[in-house]
């Protein structure tokens, strides 16, 4: 479990987690952090983020760096 904490794919699939639901939470209360002329951009941010997510979630390795397991 260890290795796992030390995994750096981890912490950036885990930030981009919370930051998704930050903005998630934000927007129900009607908070928004970027203006309407920057949707596009807004879009893209979060597909990216539900990206690094995904490979956090499905990618599980044991030991190594990033999303893959040493050889």
């Amino acid at each position: 479990m260890k290795s796992k904490w030390r995994n750096y794919g981890m912490w950036v699939s885990l930030t981009a987690a919370l930051l998704l639901g930050v903005q998630t939470v934000g927007a129900i209360f009607g908070v928004e952090f970027t203006p309407d002329k920057y949707d596009q951009v807004t879009v893209a941010v979060n597909a990216i983020l539900g990206v690094l997510v995904v490979l956090g979630i499905v990618s599980n390795p044991e030991v190594g760096k990033g999303y893959v397991d040493k050889e």
